[in-house]
């Protein structure tokens, strides 16, 4: 919601500890010297990229992934992986590159989608394609002037079946400024089940045929493809563990304390008064279960802070109660894999849901927000994703679904901030009749992270367009999708109202995807002069 009018000062970067199973960083051996200004003297610089080994050696991958002598591009092995419905299995591995050096990441490829990506400080490349015969994908990318390493990764999407690399290459094609001279450093090896990490990987379309060309790849922020139209098996495993029955708020804090992985803690119908706060993690085979009916009522007895806030507390569900008269509803902090389920979220001063200080892979779906930033200052948006003015919340791969967001929202239905990336907005209803103008809330939807899927959505009652997207930092609100959706504009006041209003397009560094099966009524078009439809 908040924007400025240039690029703001970033604060101290702070990134957040990967836990296990994300992709981290592991090399083995990956040592290389280049002489200054001779890139040709390079060694190859990605250890058992051709995984001749017959294992995985100096990478990081999940558990199910191995070194395959089946039918590899060359050799007599390459790398197997199968992302499940709860993964992407991305297999990586760091290595150093020179500052400000031009390179070009390599590998030989087949499988439902099959990602390349090169990340690290200043960098954020990747390529992907969907092939069933072995296909070369090229990532190139310009380290940053203080870039000594990028992380080189191979991944997959959501149960979307076997993926396969081989020859996995990185090669210097313009000099830098400096040489590395030690090998890349080892990160933990993560488990299989723990969260994944933060950097983007965003799958192509499903449902219609995937892109005959790639996304167009740049070395600002992720060059990610677009989610699958149809959602991946996001349910997650139940808790496995003992129920808590809970009455009245006092209960309900002591629970929440004391919650272990497995457990569900299950609400009584009745007024639950107080802030509560989630704190610890369950795990990805023993969710902690939060869950009521619409009777059970959570609502702070001042009228302030946050009615439900779960800080570095993963893997939660979060079902069916309500939650009311607070500044906001439920605060989502440094947590992965939350799940926000058939809840309703109302009468609040500021937003209804909010993930942010990088918690990725959550997902809001079949819930109720209504009457939000009763304060009126344009602060009360419906769905928030990241944080203003910076690029270190990397709250990335939030799914927003099937969700009724309105009416009466104070600010834009949902804002999805510079920062975050590769997530899917799909199937929700937006009413645009509490829009107040007053922090630059003119929309349902507001982009300005990369990598957006906007799908199958429909929205009434706005000021001024449907949706938007915004470059409030170098690089951002780029490479949204939006398809399949039903923008209704009557009622719209002013000029240039559009269902779709792209604020700032490049066909090469910023593009956008608005398909023909996107519809509008009243206003002034599908989208404003100059951006392409199909």
């Amino acid at each position: 919601m908040t924007r400025t009018k240039g690029p703001a000062p970033l604060r101290h970067p702070r990134r957040r500890a990967v836990s296990a199973g994300a992709v981290l960083a592991l090399t083995a051996g990956a040592a290389f010297l280049v002489l200054p200004g001779t890139a040709a003297n390079a060694a190859e610089p990605i250890a058992n990229g051709g995984f001749e080994t017959g294992d995985l050696s100096g990478w990081s991958c999940p558990g199910d992934s191995h070194a395959d002598g089946g039918a590899p591009h060359s050799g007599g092995y390459a790398l197997a992986s199968a992302p499940t419905g709860q993964d992407i299995a991305p297999c990586a591995q760091t290595v150093q590159v020179r500052p400000g050096a031009s390179y070009v990441l390599r590998a030989w490829v087949k499988g439902g989608y099959v990602r390349l990506a090169a990340t690290g400080t200043g960098v954020d490349a990747a390529n992907w394609t969907a092939s069933a015969d072995w296909t070369q994908l090229t990532t190139p990318f310009t380290a940053g002037p203080g870039t000594t390493q990028v992380t080189v990764t191979v991944s997959g999407w959501y149960g979307t079946g076997v993926i396969t690399a081989d020859d996995v290459s990185l090669a210097e094609t313009a000099p830098g400024t400096a040489s590395p001279t030690a090998s890349a450093t080892a990160s933990p090896s993560p488990s299989p089940t723990a969260s994944p990490t933060t950097v983007p990987t965003t799958p192509p379309p499903t449902t219609t045929a995937p892109p005959t060309t790639p996304p167009p790849t740049t070395t600002a922020p992720p060059t990610t493809p677009p989610p699958p139209t149809t959602t991946p098996a996001t349910t997650p495993p139940p808790g496995s563990g003992d129920t808590v029955r809970v009455t009245n708020g006092k209960e309900l804090k002591a629970a929440l304390a004391s919650a272990v992985p497995g457990r569900t803690i299950q609400l009584a119908d009745g007024t639950y008064s107080g802030n509560f706060d989630a704190t610890v993690s369950g795990a990805a085979d023993r969710r902690i279960t939060l869950v009521g009916s619409p009777g059970a009522v959570l609502v702070p007895p001042t009228g302030g802070g946050y009615v439900l806030h779960l800080d570095q507390a993963s893997y939660w569900t979060v079902q069916g109660m309500t939650l009311t008269g607070g500044q906001k509803g439920i605060v989502v902090d440094s947590s992965d894999h939350v799940v926000i389920d058939s809840v309703t979220v109302h009468h609040l001063t500021m937003e209804g849901v909010h993930f942010r200080s990088s918690s990725s892979y959550g997902i809001l779906r079949n819930s109720t927000i209504h009457d939000t930033g009763t304060a009126g200052d344009g602060k009360g948006e419906g769905v928030y994703v990241g944080t203003a003015n910076t690029l270190t919340d990397r709250s990335d791969h939030v799914q927003i679904l099937d969700n009724v967001i309105g009416p009466r929202i104070g600010g834009e239905n949902i804002d999805l901030k510079e920062g975050t990336s590769a997530g899917l907005v799909s199937g929700n209803t937006f009413y645009g009749d509490g829009l107040t103008g007053r922090n630059y809330d003119d929309s349902w939807v507001d982009v300005k992270g990369n990598d957006y899927v906007i799908e199958h959505n429909t929205g009434t009652a706005t000021t001024k367009d449907g949706y938007q997207t915004h470059s409030q930092q170098p690089g951002w609100g780029c490479r949204t999708v939006f398809r399949g959706n039903d923008s209704d504009l009557t009622g719209a006041t002013g000029s240039d109202r559009y269902a779709f209003d792209i604020t700032n397009y490049d066909p090469a560094s910023c593009p956008v995807t608005i398909t023909t099966d996107n519809t509008v009524k009243g206003g002034d078009g599908l989208t404003n002069p100059g951006i392409p439809i199909g």
